[in-house]
């Protein structure tokens, strides 16, 4: 059994305070298992004024995560809070450990990384933190722990900030930040997670359909043999005003059999090509979706209420940050939480791209990357 403590501050500019207010809160004497690893996540601001690095001084066990734009825990909700859930047991280990940078190499240091800390043991449960790269989207991380992993669930999600550029997100190790390298989180023993997952896609709703003529990784060359760009500038998605928001308008790929992948576009290139937050294969079918602020909350409703019927003490729950800014009030969802889990352990925190299995046919739970998505995990 794995059990879960949440703690958190407001305190961003007295270092000292934060460390404290978090201290005071976790009561670790009186609260911590035989084995225990801290999840945390933040507003970049915690970085920059220390508050990080000294709440995580005073902590007897690695703490690992990454920056977010929003929170919610059964006491706290917000986007400048700093939040600290410990996971505790007597029963499970908890192996933690930092990659080497991922500018290049990035394959072969994240299966170093992952080989140093599974000892070639079976892990139950993959916890990965992803920094903001273009050259790592997180469908590669996912093959590669997949396969390293046996086929042992993934959960985790990826650095955000408040830049739409993506140049600044951080991940977390030991309170140290950083912007090309990835915490790992490895759950041993008797842990037995389950998955929900959600998204805004709505299947019957309108949508523009197109086939990836041209791509290569990430980056999608042609589509309906037109220049990715100018193909996106006709169907009116990229305009002058909608150029710095792109990732507010998920796009889905449908390749072969694979499921369904929501991803969202980085950038658009000098020569016309677009990066995507997933890999897209050439001769992929494209579908443009265009969900509305009902279709967030409903995806949340749905989660909630399988979370509600399950027994499990921790409740881990990542939701897209591009969900909260086509809401009316960008608080509705963290809000719903709170109220739908109200006297129930859980932490909802915002994301850029999400890690997590979904089960198919056979009910068999199968790793997969997502954007635009709610997704949880409950053990």
């Amino acid at each position: 059994m794995v059990k879960m403590l949440n703690a958190y501050t407001y305190e961003v500019t007295n270092a000292e305070a934060a460390s404290c207010d978090i201290l005071e809160k976790l009561d670790m004497r009186h609260n911590l298992l035989k084995n225990s690893a801290g999840l945390v996540f933040c507003y970049l601001d915690f970085i920059k004024s220390g508050a990080l690095e000294a709440v995580c001084k005073n902590l007897p066990f690695p703490v690992l995560g990454c920056t977010t734009l929003g929170i919610a825990a059964p006491k706290a909700m917000g986007g400048i809070v700093l939040s600290l859930t410990v996971l505790t047991s007597d029963d499970v280990e908890f192996r933690a450990g930092l990659s080497e940078p991922l500018i290049t190499d990035e394959e072969a240091r994240i299966v170093k990384l992952y080989r140093k800390l599974s000892a070639n043991e079976k892990s139950a449960l993959i916890l990965p933190f992803t920094p903001s790269l273009h050259n790592l989207v997180g469908d590669t991380v996912v093959k590669i722990l997949d396969h390293e992993g046996g086929g042992a669930p993934i959960f985790g999600t990826g650095a955000l900030d408040a830049d739409t550029r993506i140049r600044t997100p951080k991940t977390i190790y030991n309170g140290k930040a950083w912007s090309d390298r990835m915490p790992l989180l490895l759950l041993m023993g008797n842990v037995e997670p389950k998955f929900f997952v959600d998204s805004v896609w709505n299947q019957d709703g309108p949508r523009q359909k197109a086939v990836v003529t041209k791509a290569e990784g990430n980056r999608i060359i042609t589509v309906d043999g037109m220049c990715a760009a100018e193909y996106m500038k006709k169907i009116g998605l990229i305009t002058s005003e909608t150029r710095k928001m792109l990732f507010m308008f998920p796009l889905v790929i449908v390749s072969g059999s694979a499921l369904p992948m929501l991803f969202v576009i980085y950038a658009v290139n000098k020569d016309g090509s677009i990066l995507c937050s997933t890999n897209t294969p050439t001769g992929s079918t494209l579908y443009i979706s265009f969900p509305g602020k009902d279709k967030v909350l409903s995806s949340m409703k749905n989660v909630t209420n399988a979370l509600k019927e399950e027994s499990g003490q921790t409740r881990l729950i990542f939701s897209c940050f591009s969900r909260s800014v086509i809401q009316t009030d960008p608080d509705d969802e963290m809000k719903m939480i709170q109220t739908e889990l109200a006297g129930l352990p859980f932490l909802l925190t915002y994301s850029r791209g999400e890690i997590c299995p979904v089960y198919n046919r056979k009910g068999v739970a199968v790793n997969q990357y997502h954007s635009y998505a709610i997704v949880s995990s409950v053990f």
